[in-house]
């Protein structure tokens, strides 16, 4: 049984399309993931600490068997083999992977929580989301993101990169 999987990546450290796109290729090694859409690189101001350099953002859905904490395990690594180190919250980062949704489930554990706990307040997640899945029900809020992001309090810029070039 396939399960659809959305993750927001970003970066702000190096070439930060570039780790996005690594990210991309990494995740999709996998037999078990198919991707099935991905959305435009978006320019972002930092969110939670704002002296530090914009960061890049995007979403992939992504048809995967495995389950979430295997997901969860597997981006972790991804995020070490591309050198992320984890100096913790708000901080610059070559890479980060979060999983947004996966499917309509809800996990709340010490180590995994899906829907992304702060998806409602970041418009650099919503965004992007919102380009490639404006009609998804967040399972919690019980709205679509594309309402999420028209009641989003976040007054960050998001800027779409129309050639995937800073």
């Amino acid at each position: 049984m396939h399960h659809a999987l959305f993750l927001g990546l970003g970066s702000n450290q190096g070439n930060k399309i570039q780790n996005c796109e690594r990210a991309i290729i990494e995740i999709l090694k996998r037999d078990s993931h198919q991707l099935v859409s991905r959305s435009s690189w978006y320019q972002t101001q930092p969110w939670g600490k704002e002296n530090q350099a914009w960061f890049i953002n995007g979403v992939v859905q992504i048809m995967t068997v495995l389950p979430p904490e295997e997901v969860l395990e597997e981006c972790k690594r991804i995020e070490f083999r591309l050198g992320r180190t984890d100096p913790g919250h708000w901080q610059p980062r070559m890479i980060d992977i979060d999983i947004l949704f996966y499917d309509d489930l809800v996990i709340q554990t010490p180590d995994c929580e899906i829907p992304h706990p702060r998806i409602h307040l970041r418009n650099f997640v919503l965004v992007p989301l919102a380009e490639i899945a404006p009609q998804f029900f967040h399972p919690v809020f019980n709205k679509s993101i594309e309402g999420l992001l028209k009641e989003s309090p976040d007054k960050k810029l998001v800027r779409k990169l129309e050639d995937n070039r800073l």
